[in-house]
């Protein structure tokens, strides 16, 4: 089934509609007390104390919390995953339900995302009768790292229980697009991610006898170059790919020709295949270069997130409810993001959507953007939410 019935459909944007202040009590208790990467011990604990509270099975965890929801006859899973960490930041908001824990926000919605998941397994309990599939509640640390996040840690328990759903959605809060907005895009949806650390080593020497020496921070001038020309000129601007030289050290007084230059790089994509063409010629280049003029060059990748690529069908699925469900409408982006997403892991291992929800309403002044310490969303947006993750398990 992919589509809901319509008066369940109003049912449920009603029901949801009616627990909106436990929403908003929940969502709060969480930005007060926010807990950064893997060190969500006490966000697992109130999340699975609910749980209980719901009478939904709560599985054994090495990672996260999961809750599972019976159907009567189930033929399958579905899985729906909210994150749960902070950011490592100090917030700046004025408000009552401002952090409490110095050096830690929720500056990314997570808080949100986590309350949104929990009123929507309530009304699924509550509903089960009406579900085809069993559903896998993921709620998952470590979205904002460390190690590569939390997504990459929970799959493999999820396989070895053999509870790996059919289909995943996540719903992820944006003060971009304006409350309500149903953000939909298949394919390419977020950015891969990786670090390279870039060292060059020359011969030293002095300024006036440059002729004697290999100056490392001339190649490095160089090579900066060399790969602004080969993005400019060897990637289809068409295809989205960024790469960015944060730092460039070398030298340490006016009159010595540098002996090591050290750059470290950021590299963004939104294909794989162009991924790893870039990867291979940020290499190539740098060891050209320091080969003619006697130079070492070292390059040191540290890969980093998949890209995010959701499935057209699933995308496709969430518009469709996102048409029957009042309060929200479905929004067609038209290009990717270059932020990245560590549910990237999921979409790998099963057909997967991932769904911007419009949280920005100016007149309240909820318009900073994610990752900033005044970053803060309609609450309206929350019981929307809700009825979206109840939707998409109750149309499978």
């Amino acid at each position: 089934m992919s589509e809901l019935n319509q008066t369940l459909a109003i049912q449920l944007a009603q029901e949801a509609q009616a627990l909106a202040p436990r929403l908003v009590q929940w969502r709060r208790h969480l930005h007060e007390n926010p807990e950064v990467g893997f060190g969500t011990a006490d966000t697992e604990a109130f999340v699975r104390e609910q749980l209980t509270e719901f009478g939904i099975e709560v599985l054994d965890a090495r990672v996260g919390v999961l809750g599972l929801i019976h159907a009567p006859h189930a033929n399958g899973i579905v899985g729906l995953r909210a994150d749960m960490d902070a950011l490592p930041m100090e917030e700046l908001n004025q408000v009552p339900y401002c952090s409490k824990r110095k050096g830690a926000m929720h500056a990314c919605g997570h808080d949100g995302h986590t309350a949104m998941l929990l009123g929507a397994a309530a009304m699924l309990q509550t509903h089960r009768q009406h579900l085809q599939k069993d559903v896998l509640l993921v709620f998952q640390p470590a979205e904002e790292g460390p190690d590569l996040g939390g997504a990459r840690r929970m799959l493999p328990e999820l396989e070895e229980k053999g509870i790996l759903p059919a289909a995943m959605f996540a719903l992820h809060l944006t003060t971009e697009q304006a409350l309500g907005n149903v953000g939909l895009l298949c394919g390419s949806t977020m950015a891969s991610t990786d670090e390279l650390d870039i060292a060059i080593t020359g011969q030293g020497g002095h300024a006036g006898l440059p002729h004697c020496c290999v100056d490392a921070l001339s190649i490095g001038a160089h090579y900066v170059a060399e790969m602004e020309s080969f993005m400019s000129r060897r990637i289809d601007p068409f295809d989205p790919a960024v790469f960015a030289i944060g730092t460039f050290h070398a030298g340490t007084v006016r009159n010595v020709v540098p002996e090591r230059a050290q750059l470290t790089v950021t590299l963004r994509c939104q294909s794989e295949k162009t991924r790893a063409f870039i990867l291979e010629h940020a290499q190539k280049i740098l060891y050209g270069l320091c080969d003619a003029a006697g130079a070492k060059g070292e390059v040191v990748i540290r890969h980093g997130l998949p890209v995010l690529v959701t499935d057209e069908q699933e995308e496709l699925y969430v518009g469709k409810l996102a048409q029957q469900l009042p309060g929200v409408s479905p929004l067609h982006l038209k290009h990717a993001q270059m932020g990245a997403e560590d549910f990237a892991y999921f979409a790998q291992k099963v057909p997967s959507a991932f769904v911007w929800l419009g949280a920005r309403n100016e007149e309240k002044g909820f318009t900073h953007l994610m990752h900033d310490p005044r970053f803060d969303f309609d609450e309206a947006a929350l019981p929307l939410g809700a009825s979206l993750h109840c939707a998409f398990a109750m149309g499978k």
